[in-house]
């Protein structure tokens, strides 16, 4: 597996994090066949704020001082380019949004794009998605069968 790892810990920043980073990048297996979905979940985060990249940069800092642990996971896929309008909320950017992606999807048919996922201990879940969906992401359980299906492009 070609996984670029950023763990952040006590030894690399200053004040310490509990946050884990991993990264995949294309041709490399599926991270979620070896989970035990019996002690940890899967939660897909997206970001539907359109924040500036110094707002990202601030819920970034926030993310290094939750105080328990989990892991991010970002993997890259290829799909539909219409399969994010199923995703997409529906509040008063949805218009504007979808319509950029019926466009692109008359051009090009599959897209490219990073998914992000948090790994966590089942006990910490609630805690999390409560921290995570107050500072602005949409947190959305996954089965291990939508987990296992992932292909990374």
């Amino acid at each position: 597996m070609s996984m670029i790892s950023s763990t952040s810990n006590a030894q690399e920043l200053e004040g310490g994090s509990n946050l884990q980073i991993e990264s995949f990048v294309k041709g490399d297996p599926s991270p979620f066949r070896d989970i035990d979905y019996t002690a940890t979940k899967v939660y897909e985060l997206t970001d539907y704020t359109f924040r500036t990249p110094l707002e990202k940069m601030d819920v970034f800092n926030q993310l290094l001082n939750i105080p328990h642990p989990f892991k991010i996971w970002i993997l890259p896929v290829t799909e539909p380019t219409t399969s994010l309008l199923k995703e997409l909320p529906k509040d008063k950017t949805y218009e504007k949004t979808a319509s950029l992606f019926t466009l692109l999807s008359s051009v090009k048919e599959t897209m490219e794009r990073d998914r992000t996922f948090m790994v966590v201990h089942n006990q910490l879940c609630t805690e999390l998605i409560n921290i995570l969906e107050n500072l602005g992401f949409t947190v959305t359980e996954k089965n291990p069968e939508e987990l296992k299906a992932i292909q990374i492009a």
